[in-house]
């Protein structure tokens, strides 16, 4: 049988060899890998885990994983992949009834309200820099739609805090044609379920032309929890993300993801009094 192995990020690659196929990641620490082995163990444990089995290695800041045959990310332009992806989170929120995660000494508490406020100040930091794309007005609407945001976010609970993904991005949950996973534990933290459904919604409505009435025709389930931190889902997370992301960027990388953010930009921008005034009739 063939072996190889082939790199796939900096730190991750694709390994062939007599046994199968598997994902392997380096952690820059023993401690960032032994946070992702805990977290995937008590998950596998579970009836129908929704993540992939760590193989054993001697290698401590190593990750192996078989690999996750035929698959594809997920589109949260599609209905059953939000519905898909969404059932997974409220099955690993769920896990707080079985599992002991605020026990670990590898988790800790995640504030998203001061993490908000402190990319807040960074993006009013980069003013200057995202008016000389988008212009004067938009900036300072940019601007002003998350400080209205921060001064009428209500707090988070952390009663009953619960392993949190912290990356709900499209590319960490994969599908094939049978079932869906959760990859890339690497920002995993403790906090409220709400936090990660408010985040998981700012990475969804752009995909639903921010429409947060459809949004809720398919999850009315979670319509007490907009209703109650709709001032959570009117900080623009998403566009101040890409923005300090962009502003970061070496000169050449930097124009091209530029010249897809302004047009990202000035949709959200176009819909945000819309979106604004429609969470606010809840």
């Amino acid at each position: 049988m063939d072996t190889y192995i082939k790199q796939i990020k900096k730190n991750v690659w694709k390994w062939k060899n007599e046994d199968g196929i598997f994902s392997v990641k380096k952690y820059t620490s023993g401690e960032q890998a032994a946070k992702i082995r805990y977290i995937h163990d008590e998950l596998y444990r579970l009836e129908k885990p929704f993540v992939l089995p760590i193989i054993p290695s001697t290698q401590q800041d190593y990750i192996i994983q078989p690999w996750f045959k035929n698959n594809r990310t997920v589109s949260y332009k599609d209905k059953k992949d939000r519905s898909e992806t969404y059932s997974l989170l409220k099955r690993m929120h769920s896990t707080r009834k079985k599992i002991e995660w605020e026990k670990s000494n590898l988790l800790y508490p995640f504030n998203l309200i001061s993490k908000w406020q402190t990319r807040f100040l960074k993006v009013d930091e980069i003013a200057p820099f995202i008016e000389s794309y988008i212009g004067f007005n938009k900036t300072k609407l940019l601007v002003q739609y998350g400080d209205m945001a921060l001064q009428n976010i209500r707090p988070f609970s952390m009663k009953n805090p619960t392993l949190l993904h912290g990356d709900v991005v499209h590319h960490n949950f994969l599908a094939n044609d049978f079932t869906y996973k959760i990859i890339d534990f690497d920002l995993a933290v403790l906090g409220p379920r709400e936090t990660e459904y408010i985040l998981w919604i700012h990475r969804v409505l752009p995909e639903m032309e921010y429409d947060i009435e459809l949004f809720l025709n398919e999850f009315p389930e979670l319509e007490k929890t907009v209703a109650k931190y709709k001032e959570a889902i009117m900080y623009p997370n998403e566009l101040y993300r890409e923005w300090l992301y962009a502003f970061a960027l070496p000169g050449e990388r930097k124009q091209k993801f530029i010249n897809q953010l302004i047009p990202y930009t000035n949709k959200a921008l176009t819909n945000w009094p819309s979106l604004c005034y429609n969470l606010s009739q809840l």
